[in-house]
């Protein structure tokens, strides 16, 4: 069995390899395209362009002074010395050349020190600028680009900025819920609407869980009333005038605050998924909660492809209540009877569990 190499070695020699490579062929690398891999290992040091110091990065840019047209963008890697990181030299950006905006005797200049006088003074000079001015220009492209941010997830800028469109720009707004972040980015252009209508909804479910979603407006539910607006006979009459505000009951009919979210026909893999506790059952929640927030009451209907209905049998893998059908042959119909108010699902399961710890809390203990 070969060792198993730790992550900070393997990205050292990954590293090592593309300088190689690099040093072999340096014109067949575009010059973003190198920077960004080179970013993208190095770890260890701060993005390009915003390190404090030069010596906090891991090579030096500078330019080639030369009269010809850049046929590349990087015309040489030069090898490290004296304690200097590698360097690399660009044809396409800079204070010389055809394009830079230098005078062209000032290019011919500082070529014949290089090529006649072995002397790179004035272009070591230039570079201090060259250097700056490259980091700044990587920087500038990366920065809006979607798919450098990921390079270092730790230092993800374009992430932040699409979180800010819906509110979750800071670090310890993320990762609050089931829905991971690239879906709420992905899907931002629904979250960052104002008005929140069916149609928003329909479509970030469909498109995160791939599944038929259907939303049924103006669902019937009933409003429990409190008790000091029930009515009730007594010496003060309380909300007891005939026609005005009698109520007879505890609860009142509403179809305006609730809607229901019809998901399916569905495999019976993927509909128990959606059952509480399964894999998706709080993405869904989440999702609502995210698009909706707390202002409406909901649930949500499962529906069962009818040739995936399981045989309700002892042994069977099934759960009472929510995957057994009493059928006396095959199902005629996908099954669409599973209806669950989530909020109020989890609710119960949260009023259980702290009347168990209670209760756990004031048993006397054991005398032996």
């Amino acid at each position: 069995m070969p060792p198993v190499q730790e992550p900070g070695a393997s990205r050292d020699l990954d590293v090592a390899r593309f300088w190689q490579r690099l040093r072999q062929n340096p014109h067949q690398f575009d010059l973003f395209f190198a920077l960004r891999i080179l970013q993208a290992r190095g770890r260890g040091h701060p993005r390009f362009g915003k390190a404090l110091r030069p010596r906090d990065e891991p090579l030096r840019l500078g330019q080639d002074p030369s009269l010809a047209f850049a046929p590349a963008t990087i015309a040489e890697i030069l090898p490290a010395k004296a304690g200097q990181p590698e360097r690399m030299t660009v044809w396409n950006f800079g204070l010389y050349g055809p394009n830079g905006p230098m005078p062209t005797h000032l290019t011919e200049y500082v070529r014949e020190r290089l090529r006649q006088y072995d002397d790179p003074t004035l272009a070591r000079f230039s570079d201090i600028f060259h250097h700056r001015l490259l980091m700044l220009f990587f920087r500038a492209w990366s920065d809006p680009q979607p798919t450098t941010s990921l390079d270092r997830p730790e230092h993800d800028l374009f992430g932040r900025h699409m979180r800010s469109l819906i509110g979750y720009g800071e670090r310890t707004h993320c990762d609050r819920d089931a829905v991971p972040e690239h879906a709420k980015q992905y899907l931002a252009g629904h979250l960052t609407r104002w008005t929140r209508n069916p149609e928003g909804l329909t479509s970030a479910l469909r498109l995160y869980f791939q599944v038929p979603v259907e939303l049924i407006e103006f669902t019937l539910h009933y409003l429990v009333l409190d008790p000091d607006q029930q009515t009730a006979l007594s010496r003060i009459p309380r909300n007891a005038r005939l026609g005005v505000d009698t109520v007879v009951g505890s609860r009142v009919p509403d179809a305006q605050g609730k809607f229901r979210l019809r998901i399916g026909p569905l495999p019976l893999a993927q509909y128990e998924r959606f059952l509480p506790g399964g894999a998706d059952f709080q993405a869904l929640v989440d999702w609502v909660r995210n698009y909706v927030g707390i202002e409406f009451a909901w649930d949500f209907e499962l529906v069962l492809r009818r040739e995936d209905v399981p045989a309700c049998q002892l042994g069977g893998a099934v759960r009472l209540g929510w995957t057994t059908w009493s059928f006396s042959g095959p199902a005629q119909h996908d099954p669409d009877d599973f209806r669950l108010d989530a909020e109020l699902w989890l609710a119960s399961r949260k009023t259980r569990s702290r009347r168990s710890a209670a209760a756990t809390a004031t048993v006397p203990p054991a005398h032996s």
